[in-house]
């Protein structure tokens, strides 16, 4: 019998700028890019945006495990984040864990 193995822990959000405020959401994001990187257990952080979507931007997240991604979640520079990105978006933010197998 095979047996799944799970490893890191991968969490994709998109978040949707309100009308003319795109360049400081993207702005609020980079600012955030840095610090999140040199987190114990962040593996890979990226902004993504669709060329046809300028509003919407997707992060693309990879941790050695969800405990790592909510201490992230827990530290001051996402906690900021959270409280700027609050008159800057059209509707909350997308959030979706998952875990990668094999």
């Amino acid at each position: 019998m095979n047996t799944v193995s799970f490893t890191d822990y991968i969490v994709i959000a998109s978040a949707t700028a309100k009308p003319g405020m795109q360049g400081e959401l993207e702005q609020a994001l980079l600012e955030v890019a840095a610090p999140t990187r040199a987190q114990p257990g962040c593996r890979a952080f990226h902004l993504l945006r669709q060329p046809d979507s300028p509003a919407t931007i997707v992060g693309f997240e990879r941790w050695a495990s969800r405990t790592d991604h909510e201490n992230h979640m827990k530290g001051a520079h996402f906690q900021g984040l959270v409280q700027r990105m609050g008159g800057l978006l059209s509707a909350p933010p997308t959030v979706t864990a998952y875990r990668e197998i094999g």
